[in-house]
């Protein structure tokens, strides 16, 4: 066996910047998916107000981007990013409860239902929020 010299794991790991766009391209990937599937699945819904928080976390996450400075694709230290934060909060019970009055979830399986697959969508957009706060108290 050669030697070879060790990976300093603390590199990459201290890699703000690059941990930064990646959480906020999972963002911008995911929250693209599920604006998607509102679409597909609002009639069905019936709640205009689901629609409404939709559409809110769509201009701010797109108003969030335009804050990109340097290398960063977002500024975690603009104001937008609490209002992000606070839009993400709001649509949680909406989404819980036409979940609940629809009878979905609970399974732990993998749903084909597109309501299902929406609601768990919207689960994932919300599950950043902690890698976006995260990130912006370790900011360099």
């Amino acid at each position: 066996m050669s030697e070879s010299p060790e990976v300093d794991f603390s590199q990459i790991r201290g890699d703000w910047h690059f941990h930064i766009n990646y959480v906020a391209n999972a963002v911008h990937q995911t929250l693209a998916r599920a604006v998607k599937m509102w679409g597909g699945v609002q009639a069905e819904a019936n709640d205009p107000a689901i629609g409404e928080l939709v559409a809110k976390l769509e201009d701010t996450w797109g108003r969030l981007e335009q804050t990109a400075t340097g290398e960063d694709k977002i500024d975690t230290t603009s104001p937008i990013l609490d209002e992000w934060l606070a839009v993400c909060d709001q649509i949680k019970a909406p989404c819980d409860g036409m979940e609940e009055a629809k009878g979905l979830g609970g399974s732990g399986a993998i749903s084909d239902l597109p309501l299902e697959q929406f609601t768990e969508a919207m689960r994932q957009v919300r599950s950043f929020n902690e890698d976006l706060i995260m990130m912006r108290e370790q900011k360099p």
